[in-house]
C-alpha cells in the first residue's frame, strides 16, 4: 500500500472528504496563511462537520510531524508534496494537483494569511501560479504536452512554498541556529 493510500484511509477513519493531495495542502496553506497551526486545529478543516476532533490516525499524525520537521528544520531546501504516485494515470496525477493547490489557498485564506498586495512579488507569483494550478482542466493535459511536466511543477512548489512560509514567518535564531523555532 501507497502512502497516499494509507493517508486517504487515515482521511477516511476520521470521515473527511479529502483527498491526501487537499489535506495536505490545506495544511501548507495554513502555516504559510497564519503560522505554526495545531494538528487538531488542520484536522478539524478536513472535517465536513463542527465536531469533536477525533483521535487522529498515526498516518496523519506522522504527515503533520514530517511537515512540521521540513518547515522548522534548519538543513530543508523543500517540502515532499504528497501526490498521486507516478504510477496512477496522468488524470489522477494532475487531480492530486489540482486538489493541492486548491488546499493550500483554501488553507491560507482560513487563516487570514496577508493579502496578496503585501506580498514580495515572488510570493504573488507563486500564488498566481497556484490559482492557475487549481483551475486546470485536468481533461486537457495530454502525456506528449511538454510544456506541462508533473516533476518540475512539484519541484517548484516544494521549494516556493517553503521559501513562501520563512517570509511570511522569518525564523528566530536559537544559540546556534541549529533549528527554526516553530
Amino acid at each position: 500500500m501507497t502512502e497516499y493510500e494509507r493517508i486517504q484511509q487515515a482521511l477516511d477513519a476520521i470521515g473527511s472528504v479529502a483527498n491526501p493531495s487537499e489535506a495536505h495542502g490545506v495544511l501548507i496553506g495554513m502555516w504559510i496563511g497564519g503560522g505554526p497551526t495545531d494538528q487538531s486545529r488542520w484536522i478539524r478543516e478536513l472535517l465536513e462537520e463542527d465536531e469533536d476532533t477525533p483521535a487522529v490516525p498515526e498516518d496523519l499524525a506522522a504527515l503533520y510531524r514530517h511537515f512540521v520537521e521540513q518547515v522548522t528544520g534548519a538543513d530543508n531546501l523543500g517540502l515532499d508534496l504528497v501526490l498521486p504516485s507516478e504510477d496512477a494515470s496522468l488524470k489522477e496525477q494532475v487531480e492530486g494537483l489540482v486538489d493541492f493547490a486548491q488546499g493550500v489557498l483554501y488553507g491560507y485564506a482560513i487563516e487570514n494569511g496577508p493579502a496578496r498586495r503585501a506580498l514580495s512579488d515572488e510570493a504573488r507569483e507563486v500564488f498566481d501560479d497556484l490559482g492557475d494550478i487549481a483551475q486546470l482542466d485536468t481533461d486537457s493535459v495530454k502525456t506528449e504536452d511538454d510544456a506541462f511536466d508533473l516533476h518540475q511543477i512539484e519541484e517548484y512548489l516544494s521549494s516556493a512554498l517553503l521559501v513562501m512560509y520563512l517570509q511570511l514567518h522569518p525564523p528566530v535564531p536559537e544559540s546556534a541556529g541549529s533549528r527554526r523555532l516553530q
